[in-house]
């Protein structure tokens, strides 16, 4: 007996209102994208003289020049100058590179100044405490300063800051999103939280599609940097030349940094996520959108991305979720009651899971019935092909919640109602089948035979031996 009691789970309140799929609105990502300009090559000849003047102003320095030469190390940074040093300058100046110039000035890269105070020689990054300037160059240059050397420090960076140059050089790739200048600072430094991504699946994602047998272009849009950057689905998954999802992938460089702390490149998290994370084998924004947690705003990082390390709260960018520390993270969630939100989500997730199992182990047997009929002589077809489809349905409704990957948690409610949805209509099948099934041919067995033909070898044997015993008196 099947209980479809199983979703009235009493510590679960159904919701009046669920989001229809038309009411979802439109995901669109958040691009920028530049046009080559016009060249006046008597322009730049003239800028290219102008700058070989300016060169040999600099080599003659204060004794030929009477300019005096003064690093942006050795003075003090205004709140609102742009690191510039002496490489990157002509990117910077908005000659060339205007939208992204614009753009950089308001990014985190271009905000996290350093101030160093002349009268204590300390170093101060982004109004955080006072460093002295060999604490600095120590512990923070390799990131906030320009052109630092591990190896001859101190005093060997071109000034504080970070600039273009901190992440292009002037060879060939000039661009790249394999991440690996994001690893500089962004790992093992404590600001980003990257040291779990090498462990996630975005980290590994194309050495997971090359091993599946079903790889194939229409899935580099989401598997690779470049083609989830450009949104392109013609990439050959097997070109080494293509990166996994890496940080450029979800975060934009050049993007305006008060407007979005995080340089993502959507509206929000959750729409972030969603790009990639629907369709039927990968459908769990399309299953979040409607759920409790998304009509209370909360985003999937909110859970999927919280740590709570030793210094406070930190980005997960395994994307694991860490239950109680999610769940009790603030009392706007479940904090002071996470044994109890805990408890939820395995209750729902046990209970999802045993459902599953029992209509897929009823799909497993009857389907075997039915095709053992089917192929038979005199087999109704029409009958046990359309119990096969109805068959078929049910499973695929139990897989597409399957591959939302959250055991029924995203959204309980209508993951519950359409999985057992689902089986009742294969039960329903079912007893359509059997009602109409023919019956079977009259006939005898070989053991009917048997005990018939003994009895009747009996009688005769009876028979002959009262007409013998007859005679005989």
């Amino acid at each position: 007996m099947i209980n479809y009691s199983m979703n009235i789970l009493l510590l679960w309140r159904v919701r009046d209102y669920v989001l229809k799929p038309e009411e979802f609105g439109e995901i669109s990502m958040v691009y920028y994208t530049d046009e080559t300009p016009r060249v006046n090559k008597r322009m730049v000849s003239g800028y290219y003289l102008f700058l070989v003047l300016i060169g040999f102003t600099i080599l003659l320095g204060p004794t030929g020049s009477g300019i005096p030469i003064t690093l942006l190390s050795d003075r003090v940074r205004e709140a609102h100058e742009t690191a510039t040093g002496d490489f990157g300058t002509g990117c910077l100046d908005g000659t060339c590179h205007t939208d992204e110039f614009d753009y950089f000035n308001m990014t985190a890269h271009s905000g996290y100044l350093v101030y160093l105070n002349e009268s204590t020689g300390n170093v101060t990054v982004n109004g955080q405490r006072e460093r002295t300037y060999a604490a600095f160059n120590a512990t923070c240059a390799q990131c906030h300063a320009l052109n630092w050397n591990n190896a001859t420090y101190p005093n060997t960076h071109d000034g504080f800051g970070s600039n273009c140059l901190t992440c292009h050089d002037t060879s060939t790739p000039y661009y790249t999103v394999d991440g690996e200048n994001c690893a500089t600072c962004h790992i093992h430094s404590g600001h980003g939280g990257l040291d779990g991504y090498t462990e996630s699946a975005h980290a590994n994602s194309l050495t997971d599609l090359r091993a599946n047998p079903a790889a194939g272009a229409a899935c580099m849009h989401c598997m690779s940097a470049e083609g989830f950057i450009d949104q392109e689905s013609d990439f050959d998954p097997t070109d080494t030349d293509f990166s996994p999802i890496t940080c450029p992938a979800c975060h934009s460089v050049h993007s305006e940094f008060s407007a979005n702390p995080s340089q993502i490149r959507a509206e929000n998290a959750t729409e972030l996520c969603g790009i990639c994370h629907v369709g039927d084998h990968h459908p769990s924004y399309t299953v979040w959108r409607g759920g409790a947690h998304d009509l209370a705003d909360v985003e999937c990082t909110d859970c999927h991305g919280f740590r709570l390390g030793s210094h406070g709260p930190t980005m997960n960018h395994t994307f694991t979720v860490e239950t109680a520390d999610a769940c009790g993270q603030s009392t706007e969630c479940h904090e002071g009651h996470e044994e109890w939100a805990v408890n939820q989500l395995e209750e729902i997730q046990s209970a999802y899971e045993e459902l599953v199992l029992e209509l897929e182990t009823e799909a497993t047997a009857f389907a075997a019935i039915v095709e053992a009929y089917n192929a038979t002589a005199g087999a109704n077809h029409t009958l046990a092909n359309y119990v096969l489809d109805e068959i078929d349905t049910a499973v695929g409704v139990a897989h597409y919640y399957g591959y939302d990957r959250s055991s029924g948690f995203h959204d309980p409610t209508e993951t519950f109602e359409a999985v057992n949805g689902a089986f009742r209509d294969l039960l329903d099948a079912k007893a359509l089948y059997y009602a109409n099934l023919p019956a079977p041919a009259a006939g005898f067995s070989a053991d009917t035979l048997i005990i018939v033909a003994g009895a009747a070898g009996g009688i005769v044997v009876g028979l002959l031996l009262g007409v013998l015993v007859g005679r005989r008196r």
